[in-house]
């Protein structure tokens, strides 16, 4: 696997260098501004755990908690760093923060992952705060995990009771809506892309069936979308006439859905139109590029293309909805959730889903018309990070 750290670093290098950005901005946001190292006791075992705020130029750090022993110290960090491009990119007042605790959570009980959930809190809570820093959602932290922490914080926060978490549920203060939304956010995305590509009755291929991907097929087979291929980690099926999606979300199975088996390497070989990535980074990369036939790819996974895999792509002609942009549905919900907290007034699902609508189409729109006025032929990831960092400069010599 190639570094993602370092990839996320030389990405910012390159279009601040293309941009010309500001040097002393540049020097900025190589670095976090803090990084929060702890271990945490359960059973008489001690799990690393990490909380990184990455940057407050444009407001409180913004970024979501990972449970699993798969989760890396650099790779925390740069997703704290995507964080704050993505913030940057859609325009909206959070910065860049990521956290994680490194330890195979699916294995515990309800109890031990209360508890682990309450000792996380206690570790990073002198550094978190509504104004200060607001974690969300991420891998094994769903609307409970994320309710307990806010619980708990609240329970050792004497001075006010306004949240420090989004994601919640419901009656806990979450906002309605949050649980779709990135899958949402990755569907107004498509429906642009469509729209300024003139794609008319695409063909459509998912990886991945989790939260994300499930919430696209959803949304698309409402529209009369024909979706001809998903898969999870074990595998899919494919139809060239269309899947039963519908089925296969009431019956929580792939295989409900109808049509023969297929591999997710098979996947990535089909002539599709579009291709959703919504598994895990990585999965397109130097070893099986050269097999990927599909026109556009929507990244609603962090990373799922590495760096030279994409540049195979882009030499090939297939356009690269970035990661950036397609999977930042969720931030978005959290920033409603996050005014809803100061307003005291609930957002009702269809208008969260209305500003998720307006912010992403906007800003792919911004990518577009970036990308047609360069001189150069760039990406639209290349693009997302240019009007980032635009962003980030603007804010960051207005304050100095």
């Amino acid at each position: 696997m190639e570094n993602f750290l370092r990839d996320t670093k030389r990405k910012i290098k390159k279009e601040a260098q293309r941009s010309k950005i500001n040097q002393e901005l540049l020097e900025k946001i190589l670095l976090p501004e803090r990084i929060l190292e702890f271990s945490i006791n359960l059973k008489d075992k001690y799990f690393r755990a990490y909380r990184f705020q990455h940057s407050s130029i444009l407001g409180p750090y913004k970024g979501g908690i990972r449970f699993s022993e798969s989760v890396k110290r650099d790779e925390v960090e740069a997703l704290s760093i995507l964080m704050t491009i993505k913030c940057a990119l859609i325009d909206i007042p959070f910065g860049g923060g990521k956290g994680g605790g490194v330890i195979d959570f699916q294995k515990l009980g309800e109890r031990e992952k209360e508890e682990f959930a309450r000792k996380y809190v206690r570790g990073i809570f002198p550094i978190i705060g509504f104004n200060i820093d607001i974690p969300a959602p991420d891998i094994n932290t769903d609307e409970k995990i994320i309710s307990t922490m806010n619980n708990e914080y609240l329970k050792i926060n004497k001075k006010n009771k306004l949240s420090s978490f989004t994601g919640k549920r419901i009656k806990d203060g979450g906002v309605s809506g949050r649980v779709e939304a990135t899958g949402y956010g990755g569907f107004a995305v498509f429906e642009k892309l469509c729209e300024e590509m003139r794609i008319k009755n695409p063909t459509i291929g998912i990886q991945g069936f989790g939260n994300v991907g499930k919430n696209f097929a959803k949304f698309a087979y409402q529209k009369k979308h024909k979706i001809t291929a998903i898969t999870s980690s074990a595998g899919g099926v494919e139809k060239n006439s269309g899947l039963d999606i519908d089925l296969a979300l009431k019956k929580n199975k792939i295989d409900a859905a109808g049509g023969l088996k297929i591999s997710n390497e098979e996947l990535l070989k089909k002539p599709l139109d579009v291709l959703v990535l919504a598994a895990v980074d990585g999965v397109i990369n130097k070893k099986n590029v050269h097999t990927v036939k599909a026109k556009y790819i929507i990244e609603l996974a962090n990373g799922p293309i590495t760096e030279s895999a994409e540049k195979i792509l882009n030499r090939k002609g297939v356009l690269i909805v970035p990661d950036i942009l397609a999977n930042s549905g969720g931030v978005a919900a959290s920033y409603c959730e996050w005014i809803q907290e100061k307003r005291k007034k609930p957002y009702k699902k269809d208008e969260v889903f209305s500003f998720i609508e307006k912010t992403l189409k906007r800003s792919f729109l911004e990518l577009i018309k970036m990308r047609k006025k360069s001189t150069k032929d760039i990406t639209l990831r290349s693009a997302g990070f240019s009007l980032a960092l635009f962003r980030l400069q603007k804010k960051f010599l207005k304050d100095k």
